[in-house]
């Protein structure tokens, strides 16, 4: 096992892969049909022998109305970027995301990222990051499981995922790179510049009109790093818990007095029971309830398995706290095997240690985050609609679901449970609907399932 450095081609890569055939064109037709008489069909026909379609969406955009590229999309490869970027582009939520997992895929040989440092730092850097692979590759070796030996991973090591999003959600996250909370971090200025580059080619002078906007908000304290590496706390195990900070008075009769207005031209038909308008085909009345909760110290590994639902508020601090306070999670199959213990501990250990000695050597601040492991803790918030929040239970509630973040799920739930009957209809799968989705993975556990969130 020997996991390669980045650098030459192996560098933080990304390019924009696949786009809408007609983009500019229909983004044109988007800018007049608001005040052009004629059918849509006509207006884009028309856009057609146009020669002023640039010069017409970049004058609708500086008036503000931004909605008019978001018609033109793009897929887009980040290629060989340390897990610290896959973290940052995933909170942008207006996006479809498809990452390579650290559940089932082998990361030994995938190589880590090598931020720029002094030259007293780098070598103990690459030797230090270099022990971590080689731990995990180790704890493979003693029978754990990839989704728990990942833990030891350190947060400079290489993802691979694609992102599909519109203009102008990808033009905000190249200007959040280049001039927002991405400004001070070398990877993600570096792959904004190259976004911004490409997207010059399609919007030849859109990303610069966005500078003013992100750098107004150079002064928000909350992003900036600080000027020198911050003190580390002693390394100390914990584990997740999940706390319902408040709930929607009365979602019973939320939701109820909600169907009953949504369905009043069929008043001569009986009210719907909580059960059918859960179950319907359209529940939206459980978006009119909602809940909030916070998640203390959830694994950083889990937090990607929380970020993917896009129907939500979450709040996940920067990647640095979580190195700060150094906490960090013990998975059952390695706390029941003494030798994998051993080694396991000694890698949070050793890693406080380098850190420590390398910030005496002047490391740059920047690059504390990489010596994040995915193993180590953050607190998150989230709000939920109650529709999401089925969703959500659906998935995290089932026996195949990561089990930090499962954990947590049952726990919310039960707890919800206590504010209406409602919550009772939300759980896996196989509860709420009587059938598994899993295929040839089901767990064949469903009457148990089904007795367990029936209580």
């Amino acid at each position: 096992m020997n996991p390669t450095l980045c650098s030459g081609s192996d560098a933080p890569r990304v390019q924009i892969i696949s786009h809408s055939d007609a983009g500019e064109l229909v983004c044109a037709s988007a800018a007049r049909i608001s005040t052009t008489q004629g059918s849509a069909l006509t207006v884009f026909e028309r856009s057609k022998e146009k020669e002023n379609n640039g010069t017409l969406i970049e004058k609708v955009v500086a008036s503000g109305h931004r909605s008019v590229v978001e018609h033109a999309v793009f897929t887009v490869a980040f290629d060989n970027v340390s897990v610290c970027t896959e973290e940052f582009v995933i909170e942008f939520r207006l996006a479809s995301y498809t990452v390579q997992s650290r559940r089932y895929v082998d990361f030994s040989d995938i190589g880590f990222y090598t931020p720029d440092m002094p030259q007293a730092c780098e070598g103990p850097y690459k030797s230090h990051m270099t022990a971590l692979f080689e731990t995990y590759a180790r704890l493979l070796d003693m029978g754990i499981p990839k989704e728990d030996a990942r833990f030891v991973l350190p947060y400079c090591f290489r993802s691979n995922f694609y992102c599909t999003m519109n203009a102008r959600e990808l033009m905000h996250m190249m200007a959040t790179m280049l001039w927002g909370r991405g400004r001070e971090i070398p990877e993600l200025v570096a792959l904004g510049t190259s976004l911004k580059q490409q997207l010059e080619a399609f919007f030849p002078n859109l990303p610069d009109t966005m500078r003013s906007q992100y750098e107004k908000h150079n002064g928000d304290m909350r992003y900036r790093l600080p000027e020198t590496i911050p003190a580390v706390a002693e390394p100390a195990v914990a584990a997740a818990r999940g706390v319902l900070c408040s709930v929607t008075p009365e979602a019973d009769e939320t939701v109820r007095c909600a169907a009953m207005q949504n369905g009043a031209m069929t008043c001569a038909l009986p009210p719907m029971t909580l059960e059918e308008i859960v179950s319907g085909e359209r529940p939206r009345e459980l978006e009119l309830i909602r809940a909030v909760f916070r998640i203390e110290g959830l694994s950083l590994a889990a937090v990607t398995h929380l970020v993917r639902h896009r129907v939500q508020s979450v709040l996940v601090p920067q990647v640095m706290q979580a190195i700060v306070a150094n906490r960090y999670v013990l998975p059952p199959t390695v706390a029941e095997n003494p030798e994998a213990a051993a080694v396991y501990h000694h890698a949070f250990a050793e890693n406080t240690r380098v850190l420590r000695e390398l910030a005496e050597k002047g490391l740059p601040v920047s690059a504390m985050q990489y010596f994040a492991m995915a193993g180590h803790l953050l607190d998150c918030s989230c709000a939920m609609n109650g529709r999401e929040l089925k969703h959500f239970f659906a998935l995290r509630t089932c026996n195949r679901a990561q089990w930090e973040i499962r954990a947590v799920a049952e726990e919310l739930l039960f707890a919800l449970r206590e504010h209406g009957e409602v919550f009772r209809l939300f759980g896996p799968s196989c509860y709420t609907g009587g059938c598994c989705p899993e295929g040839r993975f089901c767990c064949g556990k469903m009457q148990e399932m089904q007795r367990k969130y029936s209580r």
